[in-house]
């Protein structure tokens, strides 16, 4: 799934970086929206915060709820990077590891849980030369946006109509599908490959590493749910 550099075309691979960095950058403003709150600078004045960062207008300060996110984001993705270091067989020869991104969203929210699937990739490319830095941004609009911010709204519409261990894991398998489709795409895009033979090639692996995505992540789900304190669980 991770893309290496070399395969997409610099226009396309630089539209990708594009539409990722828009992504994420919506993303963070999200967060930054959930996890602080504004407060009066008399206030901040009281608690200490200092003239001087009062008198540079810093108004929104890191609430209770914003601490706990931030600390579940942060676990969330250690978790990730952890568990795709173990990859399992796949028919054929292949193999494939867990991508995450509904694992995720269902833990830390739709757009928490994406910027922790892109520190995840972030890091792969840089330090562990898994997937390229060119194709970094191909890599988090397919893993990222699609494999976890668009599979949220997926699980949001499915968990309402079935038990949520089901919405999880047919999400899960959907978003290694829907990755896998989008990835083929731009590889296809970019003429590296023809589309025909490409996207059966990629669905016809990813159509059961995404059964392996969804046992794992609707395990680690409840699993990490346990460990949560009671107050906390979603």
């Amino acid at each position: 799934m991770h893309i290496p550099d070399g395969f997409l075309d610099p226009k396309i691979s630089t539209g990708l970086a594009g539409l990722a960095g828009l992504a994420l950058a919506h993303c963070f403003s999200k967060v930054k929206q959930a996890a602080t709150a504004v407060a009066p600078q008399a206030a901040l004045a009281a608690a200490g915060k200092g003239a001087r960062q009062v008198g540079l207008g810093s108004r929104r300060v890191l609430t209770k709820f914003g601490e706990s996110l931030l600390m579940r984001t942060a676990a969330v993705a250690s978790l990730i990077f952890a568990a795709q270091m173990f990859n399992f067989p796949i028919a054929g020869g292949t193999s494939g590891h867990l991508i995450g991104g509904v694992l995720a969203v269902v833990l830390a929210g739709p757009f928490a849980g994406t910027l922790a699937v892109a520190s995840v990739l972030v890091v792969q490319s840089l330090f562990y030369a898994d997937g390229g830095l060119l194709a970094l941004g191909a890599n988090i609009v397919n893993m990222a946006v699609a494999g976890a911010l668009v599979s949220y709204f997926v699980y949001s519409g499915l968990k309402k109509v079935m038990p949520e261990w089901l919405s999880i894991m047919l999400t899960a398998w959907f978003s290694v599908v829907l990755a896998a489709a989008v990835c083929a795409a731009e590889i296809a895009l970019s003429g590296t490959i023809a589309f025909g033979t490409v996207l059966p090639a990629m669905l016809k692996v990813h159509v059961l590493i995404g059964l392996a995505e969804a046992l794992i992540t609707i395990a680690l789900i409840n699993l990490f749910r346990q460990m949560m304190p009671a107050g906390e669980k979603q």
